[in-house]
């Protein structure tokens, strides 16, 4: 599965083996990609997909998983999506956990 495609049906609702497995697809997928490829595959996703990826990068720097790099994609991230992506992870009344 491609990043945009975890990122359309992230899963709230599976079981904590899935969303595990989930989560380290997606952190490999971004380390993976090139810090100059970064941008446009933010440019590519719509609203919902940049709001998971944001959950994804805090899940990811929470755990210290590869921080450089996922610092540098929330600076992309930010870049494209402004601060009403990080707004809306962090102020979530119902807290979605990964």
């Amino acid at each position: 599965m491609s990043l945009s495609q975890f990122l359309e049906n992230p899963p709230y609702e599976e079981q904590p083996q899935e969303k595990q497995r989930i989560y380290e697809q997606v952190i490999n997928s971004l380390s993976d990609t090139a810090d100059n490829k970064m941008k446009d595959t933010c440019n590519n996703l719509d609203t919902d997909q940049q709001d998971a990826l944001m959950r994804y990068i805090y899940k990811g720097l929470e755990n210290c998983d590869n921080s450089l790099k996922l610092l540098k994609w929330h600076g992309a991230l930010s870049e494209v999506a402004g601060l009403g992506c990080i707004m809306r992870v962090m102020s979530e009344k119902r807290k979605r956990v990964l």
